[in-house]
């Protein structure tokens, strides 16, 4: 049977390397790759285009503001008409912001959680009907969410609860044998580390103990072998080379 996934925030950094991922590992010509974004059209033309020519047809790609309630049942009509079964579901959208504790407002840390937590839940909630008996469902979290980083207040809360939240759900979903899991990368090289200086870089690598960032694909492989392993289930899963380990 062909396989269905839905990988949110899918056109850059860790979502493009699942995307990518699963796609190379595809081996039906009739699975399905639904790959949700927010806004940059470019990124995701980009995304179809790097593809074997072979493998663009799995694709498809749903555009929807994922800080936003509303958008979800944009992605619900339009997954529904498109799909009958879901077996993959990975939510990876995630924003963060470096303010001062001064300069956050209730807005900004209603949009922080907003994204991060309740978006990707009441996802979760509009398809779970959808999602097949012994599917998976996999959050991505964050390090910063386990350890304490000041200067990214709200990210970090925000990813501390959305790994609790999706351990919250295993139950759920346990007469169905739908496991729920959670990646927890440290500091990866993706678009977010476009501004940091190589001051932050060499002072973040002596506590990581492979002294590097990760990839993007890295990650992405971690990811595929929890979506695939059919006995993991709600667990939270580091990838950060060994930070803080000294």
């Amino acid at each position: 049977m062909s396989r269905v996934s839905i990988i949110t925030g899918g056109t850059s950094g860790i979502g493009k390397a699942i995307v990518n991922k699963i796609i190379s590992e595809s081996q039906d010509q009739d699975d399905r790759v639904f790959v949700i974004y927010g806004h940059n059209d470019e990124l995701a033309s980009r995304l179809v285009e790097e593809l074997p020519d072979q493998s663009r047809g799995k694709i498809e790609l749903i555009k929807a503001n994922l800080s936003e309630y509303a958008s979800i049942e944009k992605i619900k009509e339009h997954i529904r008409s498109a799909a009958d079964h879901v077996d993959w579901l990975v939510l990876n959208t995630g924003i963060g912001s470096y303010k001062h504790f001064d300069e956050y407002t209730p807005e900004l840390w209603d949009t922080i959680m907003r994204t991060n937590v309740g978006v990707p839940v009441f996802i979760v909630k509009e398809l779970k009907d959808m999602i097949s008996d012994n599917g998976s469902i996999l959050f991505m979290g964050s390090h910063a969410g386990q350890a304490t980083y000041s200067s990214s207040l709200a990210y970090s809360a925000s990813k501390a609860a959305v790994m609790f939240a999706a351990r919250s759900m295993v139950k759920l979903f346990d007469d169905r044998g739908i496991r729920i899991n959670t990646v927890a990368p440290g500091f990866i090289e993706t678009r977010w580390q476009d501004n940091r200086s190589e001051e932050s870089y060499e002072r973040i690598n002596k506590k990581i103990a492979l002294h590097r960032f990760g990839e993007p694909e890295e990650v992405a492989s971690l990811c595929y072998e929890i979506l695939t392993n059919g006995y993991l289930n709600g667990g939270v899963y580091d990838i950060h080379g060994g930070y803080d380990y000294f």
